[in-house]
């Protein structure tokens, strides 16, 4: 019964999520609609560095996201320095001590960020930094 009410808050979050990223495209690609063709060329993402005049985003080795080197600070870049990953409760009571092998989180996954503890897949990020391209030596 946890299980099942846990899927469907999941889904339920899903639904809500996808909705957002659907609502917010369609937004931009109404914008996009209405600039003029000499503003357009500074819309698009480029990765390596270009004397034409137009914007020049790279990409973050930790974060993934693009960014525009003439605009990075020290703090950012919000990531995770370790993975986010699980580990099964072995814990149980001596049978020896007349305990039993039955405890109730027996068995229960338990994920979180390896580097924080976090128990949050989504979460921002633990550790701030400036961005770090794969063009920088």
């Amino acid at each position: 019964m946890a299980l099942n009410l846990h899927c469907c808050c999941l889904s339920a979050r899903f639904i809500s999520i996808h909705s957002e990223v659907r609502d917010f495209r369609s937004g931009c690609l109404n914008r996009t609609s209405k600039l003029s063709a000499n503003s357009l060329k500074f819309s698009r993402i480029r990765s390596s560095a270009n004397s034409n005049d137009q914007l020049t985003l790279r990409t973050c080795r930790n974060c993934k996201a693009q960014f525009d080197p003439s605009l990075n600070h020290p703090r950012a870049c919000r990531f995770h320095t370790a993975h986010f990953g699980g580990e099964t409760k072995r814990k149980f009571e001596s049978v020896h001590t007349g305990g039993t092998m039955d405890t109730p989180d027996s068995g229960k996954v338990l994920q979180y960020w390896h580097c924080c503890g976090s128990e949050d897949p989504f979460d921002p990020g633990c550790t701030a930094a400036p961005h770090s391209s794969y063009d920088d030596v």
